[in-house]
């Protein structure tokens, strides 16, 4: 195993991403002006490191906000544009508690679900969250999403898909299986990747805990929310093969700003073990598309 991943890191990757987990980034209008310092540094901080990360796109798989306010939007788009990255924002539901999508996404440029294609990879990121609703934060796709998805790993081919969504798949990652802890109908979107005779990638947040899961011909990434865990994924795809690390912010200024204001965010709770086993953290995988 670990000659196999040494072997791949020495070859020319098509693509590297890198993906951030739970934000939560919140204006802190509840609280102390030493909380909200230790908030600016934490975040700063975590950003910085992400944003330094080598990588084609950066991603945030959702909640990059805490209650998705027009000034919560406008502060994080505002500290990412001083970066040139590529960043794309999965909706997370904290994203959409506040404002209509539409306005979301007039805000941010970003559209709620879309593809990019490359010769080798097909990358799909979906909208599973619902609109302004506070008091179910569980996952939905709409039937326009459901028929496109459906074309785009039907269309794929010998691409390498990997695909990301805020809501884990029911009853597939940690706690995939608790109440408003996954997409609903339950079954429905496990079929669909399940039509897709090669396989592919489901990278899902949400339930703020790391956990790597193999259901089929599918592997299901849950990563946990950086307030918990800090820390970021890097994804290499190479030629019929995937590569998934986990690398920790390990710093302990960050830390002690952290705790300074996580346990007083309301409607963020902290998750016992959210780091998980080595399993939960690294992945090499084969991909064998149809085509080959």
């Amino acid at each position: 195993m670990n000659r196999k991943v040494s072997k791949i890191k020495m070859e020319v990757a098509f693509m590297r991403l890198a993906l951030l987990g739970d934000l939560h980034y919140s204006s802190m209008s509840h609280g102390t002006e030493e909380m909200r310092a230790a908030r600016v540094r934490a975040y700063e901080h975590m950003l910085k490191v992400f944003l330094k990360e080598d990588a084609d796109y950066h991603i945030s798989i959702g909640d990059l906000t805490h209650e998705g306010t027009a000034l919560e939007l406008q502060s994080m788009f505002s500290m990412l544009a001083k970066s040139e990255r590529k960043f794309i924002h999965v909706l997370g539901n904290h994203d959409t508690y506040s404002l209509p999508k539409h306005e979301i996404s007039t805000l941010t440029g970003q559209e709620r679900y879309r593809a990019i294609d490359t010769p080798d990879v097909r990358l799909i990121f979906l909208d599973t969250t619902q609109e302004m609703n506070r008091e179910d934060w569980g996952g939905e796709l709409d039937e326009e999403q459901l028929t496109w998805i459906k074309g785009q790993l039907a269309d794929s081919h010998e691409k390498q898909v990997l695909v990301f969504g805020h809501h884990p798949v029911f009853d597939t990652t940690a706690r995939s299986t608790l109440d408003k802890l996954y997409i609903r109908p339950q079954d429905e979107l496990r079929g669909v990747f399940n039509s897709l005779p090669g396989g592919g990638i489901y990278f899902c947040g949400h339930n703020h805990m790391n956990s790597i899961v193999k259901q089929e011909e599918w592997h299901y990434v849950q990563t946990a929310a950086c307030l918990d865990v800090p820390a970021y994924r890097v994804i290499e795809v190479h030629e019929g093969e995937v590569v998934i690390t986990h690398q920790r912010m390990l710093d302990a200024d960050l830390m002690n700003d952290i705790q300074s204001f996580c346990h007083d965010t309301p409607g963020f709770g902290p998750v016992a073990n959210a780091v998980g086993e080595e399993s939960d953290l690294i992945l090499s995988v084969r991909i064998t598309s149809a085509a080959q």
